[in-house]
């Protein structure tokens, strides 16, 4: 219990001396309602080029749903054409991993979203599943 608490109080004691060692003149105010937020102007650039690059991706982490997989590429493109007529607003993308081609649906932010067409999907292909996959952001 002894050796806990001393990790602790070291690590407390490790950040306050970095916080007072990383303080410079060059600060930045931000005045929201109650709250005054003091920071350095390099964190500010640094969260605007990180929002930059974020913008310029092409792809990102999410969600799919895969639909159906088979080693005959005629019945995945069939099953593609009948979910541009189920589905219009969703994009569907065929994936060939040898031997195997993979019918996905859709560009999902959080597996949320995924969940709700899927209920609608599983009307249609029982065996459809959501997949972590990346996706486009544009």
């Amino acid at each position: 219990m002894k050796l806990l608490s001393l990790k602790i109080a070291v690590a407390v004691a490790c950040g306050l001396c970095s916080a007072v060692g990383f303080a410079q003149d060059s600060m930045q105010v931000n005045t929201h309602k109650n709250y005054t937020i003091y920071q350095d102007e390099k964190i500010a650039e640094l969260s605007e080029k990180y929002v930059e690059f974020n913008r310029k991706r092409e792809f990102t982490d999410g969600y799919r749903i895969q639909v159906t997989y088979t080693n005959v590429r005629d019945e995945v493109y069939q099953s593609k054409g009948a979910m541009y007529k189920q589905f219009p607003d969703l994009v569907s993308y065929v994936e060939y991993e040898q031997p195997y081609y993979k019918l996905r649906l859709g560009d999902f932010k959080t597996r949320l979203e995924a969940t709700y067409y899927l209920q609608q999907v599983i009307a249609l292909y029982p065996g459809a599943f959501i997949v972590k996959d990346k996706i486009k952001t544009k």
